[in-house]
């Protein structure tokens, strides 16, 4: 099947690093020493005055928790509901650290207990906005990650002599963040049956999660060149041996290799997307050298056959000429970085396709998705992502088993905000192809910014609530609304955080990112200039303004 498309938005959810500090040298002086430490050292004392203070437990479980030290958060937690177990909140944040090991059944309980609690105490009142959203986010991601893992590792245990199984088991490694574990399950799979494309494509894949560059570079890239010997068609296989290499920063090396992947698979618009952006950066765009001109030969002999095919055999010749002519000006759009030429008869070629395909009965249903694909980026790169969703909706209703059909809505859901549409359309997609690392790693990638969105938006909610004039609380709002891409309520609460403090460059700043990303170039500008008036130190502002002063003047320019 022709490979249009790939992935969600980015390729790796990264946690802050929280491991324990070292603890500071005897003379090293007091005012060097981490406010943690310090506070944590404080609180001690005061715990050795009054071994018996539940609070005193909880606040050390809480300065804990924000240093990363989970286990020892948990032991003053623990102790804490000992003293104090009537306290909902102590249950409520024992809950938390227990989810973040992992233990989510245990972390499950505690918050069951915590509500419990607070309904006993107002039954009028009820639970608190926190308390609900702990539970039930903990209980989707048990259902989500950590039961399903379970059951994968058993059917694994049942069946070890399954490359399916293992493929499954590793894109579960996937969603609970483990890619070394998956990384072994994926290499079993592959030993197991050689001849499995999925388990070798799915190699390759989590070897493109190390973005930090802190793994073997060499010994990756040697891994899938062994894989694309027993695939040469396989087109994924040299796109992710490129994205190593342009990652390491290997700009010509990663060329060759997205080359190459056009060469597997012509059909494979991500590719003349990437290629297109390398270039750009290399500042090749426009240049007519000998990528140009393969790329030109690739998509004028799409374009030749399908001419010919359709001449000689008319509607009969079905979806798959009208896709090519189609597709072959999309990519020549994409590699070239402008807008699609006379994007009304491409679209126009499009519909026709899908009409056939619906008349060409299940021998067209490959060519059909494919189309649908094709038209929904089509009508997203002319800003026309409602119609894209439609269309996307409308298909995923006729192939509901179509894994790759849910991975595109689950993208354009991501790239729209809409994270908890998101969420649905990946797990969808794990169900539809439980095979597929993509799926399983998109799914983690929106679980996660769909956690941080809700937690972070009812603590902050509760905080205007309680104080309306709050600057910062309204400031983290805005952050939490423009991690999951919804603009418009990330710049109203920039904008009210600025009104209600004027020397916060922090939220001068986050106006101009959103401005710079719906497309408003002066107004993002004038942000930035407000955040260097309030703070001529502002390091985004002063790197981010020439940049976007360049970009309005190409813009701009006639």
């Amino acid at each position: 099947m022709p490979n249009i498309t790939t992935s969600a938005a980015v390729k790796s959810v990264r946690k802050p690093n929280l491991r324990k500090k070292a603890r500071a040298p005897q003379n090293q002086r007091r005012v060097d020493i981490h406010p943690l430490d310090r506070a944590i050292a404080e609180l001690r004392n005061e715990l050795a005055r009054s071994p018996d203070d539940a609070t005193l437990h909880a606040r050390l479980g809480a300065l804990h928790y924000r240093r990363g030290d989970l286990a020892e958060a948990e032991g003053y937690y623990r102790r804490a509901v000992e003293l104090l177990p009537q306290r909902p909140a102590f249950h409520n944040n024992l809950g938390n650290v227990l989810c973040d090991l992992g233990r989510m059944k245990e972390g499950i309980l505690c918050y069951e207990t915590a509500m419990a609690l607070e309904k006993s105490a107002a039954p009028a009142k009820g639970p608190s906005a926190e308390a609900e959203t702990n539970l039930e986010l903990a209980r989707r991601e048990y259902r989500l990650i950590h039961e399903r893992i379970e059951y994968l590792e058993k059917a694994v245990q049942l069946d070890v002599g399954s490359s399916e199984a293992l493929n499954a088991l590793g894109g579960g490694y996937l969603l609970r963040a483990q890619r070394e574990k998956a990384l072994a399950a994926f290499r079993k799979a592959a030993k197991l049956d050689p001849r499995n494309p999925i388990a070798a494509r799915n190699l390759a894949f989590a070897q493109t999660l190390d973005l930090a560059g802190a793994g073997d570079l060499t010994g990756a890239l040697a891994e899938l060149a062994e894989c694309a010997v027993r695939f040469p068609h396989e087109a994924r296989l040299y796109i992710h041996q490129g994205e190593l290499l342009e990652n390491a920063g290997l700009l010509d090396e990663a060329e060759e290799k997205y080359r190459r992947a056009l060469k597997a698979d012509p059909r494979c618009l991500e590719t003349y997307d990437l290629l297109g952006r390398l270039r750009e950066a290399l500042g090749m765009a426009g240049v007519k050298d000998e990528c140009a001109r393969e790329v030109d030969a690739l998509t004028s002999r799409l374009e030749r056959m399908a001419r010919s095919k359709r001449s000689q055999e008319g509607e009969r010749a079905g979806t798959g000429p009208l896709f090519d002519l189609a597709f072959a000006a999309v990519a020549q759009a994409k590699f070239a970085r402008r807008p699609v030429p006379d994007s009304i008869n491409v679209e126009a070629l499009l519909i026709e396709a899908l009409r056939l395909a619906e008349s060409g009965g299940a021998r067209e249903h490959a060519a059909a998705m494919q189309a649908a694909m094709l038209r929904a980026h089509l009508l997203e790169s002319e800003g026309r992502r409602d119609e894209a969703a439609a269309l996307l909706d409308e298909w995923t209703a006729k192939f509901p088993n179509a894994g790759r059909l849910w991975i595109e809505r689950g993208s354009l859901a991501l790239r729209m905000g809409e994270i908890a549409l998101a969420v649905d359309a990946f797990e969808r997609a794990t169900l539809a192809e439980p095979q597929e690392a993509l799926a399983y790693h998109s799914l983690r990638f929106a679980f996660e910014g769909y956690r941080r969105y809700r937690t972070e938006r009812v603590r902050f909610e509760s905080a205007v609530k309680a104080n309306a004039r709050d600057p910062l609380a309204h400031y983290h709002l805005a952050l939490s609304a423009l991690s999951v891409l919804r603009d418009e309520e990330a710049l109203f609460h920039f904008t009210r955080a600025l009104e209600l403090d004027p020397r916060l460059s922090d939220a001068a700043c986050g106006r101009a990112r959103v401005l710079q990303r719906q497309g408003h170039l002066k107004e993002a500008e004038d942000a930035y200039f407000r955040a260097l008036e309030i703070d001529p130190a502002c390091a985004e502002a002063q790197r981010a303004s020439p940049a976007l002063r360049a970009q309005r003047e190409t813009h701009i320019r006639p």
